[in-house]
């Protein structure tokens, strides 16, 4: 419901009130239409041929379309909700929560334009267990075990409730990101399924889901945060003239 304007302000419009809750089911269910179209996609590529351009804008296997702008959002909005609150914690954990925004806006980035793909060697995949033939997994997976690590104080500084939360949404991301990407090229690598088939289609399909559905409940974590230090968190976007601009 829009709040309607009050007689202090009276040039301001409308106030519309979210919830963390409402705000994750929303991104929850633009999730789901993308795993939705990514799914009528396999059925069109694998199942009638189709060759249309226009389905590599939704197939979740494929970079630089909507589900990957959508993640990259979605990535960024956490870095935002992070500096947030590195602003109004105390010096410590407001340290750490500025160092995480700067980590998630690398992320976003690695997201839009895959600067992982650079770690992948061709010429390892051979020398390598099946499950490892991308190799970027590897450097990724120890950076996120020195992270948790490093964050350890962090995490025990915070309130168990949105620690336990940050890591829930961490396992599920990183079980999406690794973990799926591990299965996809061990069932490929031994030529239990094909790289071009519906099966490792599905198997993208849900690393996607579980990457952005790990991001939705961060995303949440850090709302939900955000309340217990302040009671309400206001984003305010302001319409003037051009002229006042000069």
């Amino acid at each position: 419901m829009i709040q309607q304007p009050t007689a202090a302000d009276p040039s301001q419009i409308g106030i519309i009130p979210l919830t963390p809750k409402a705000i994750r089911k929303l991104l929850t269910s633009i999730t789901a239409g993308f795993l939705m179209a990514h799914s009528v996609v396999q059925v069109g590529i694998y199942g009638f041929g189709a060759k249309k351009h226009w389905l590599e804008s939704l197939n979740m296997d494929r970079e630089l379309n909507l589900p990957t702008l959508f993640s990259s959002a979605l990535l960024l909005m956490a870095a935002v909700l992070m500096q947030r609150l590195g602003t109004s914690s105390d010096h410590v954990p407001g340290r750490d929560w500025r160092l995480l925004a700067k980590i998630f806006i690398f992320l976003a980035l690695d997201e839009a334009l895959q600067i992982h793909e650079i770690l992948i060697i061709p010429g390892l995949r051979h020398q390598v267990h099946p499950a490892l033939a991308s190799t970027w997994v590897v450097p990724y997976a120890v950076l996120a075990l020195i992270l948790l690590w490093r964050f350890r104080s962090f995490l025990g500084s915070i309130s168990k409730a949105t620690a336990s939360r940050l890591l829930q949404s961490g396992a599920v991301y990183i079980g999406g990101a690794i973990g799926m990407e591990m299965i996809g090229s061990f069932a490929v690598r031994s030529s239990l399924i094909r790289l071009h088939s519906p099966w490792y289609g599905a198997i993208t399909g849900l690393e996607e889901t579980l990457e952005l559905f790990g991001i939705i409940l961060l995303i949440d974590a850090l709302l939900r945060e955000l309340l217990d230090q302040n009671g309400s968190v206001a984003l305010t976007f302001r319409l003037i003239r051009e002229s006042d601009r000069q």
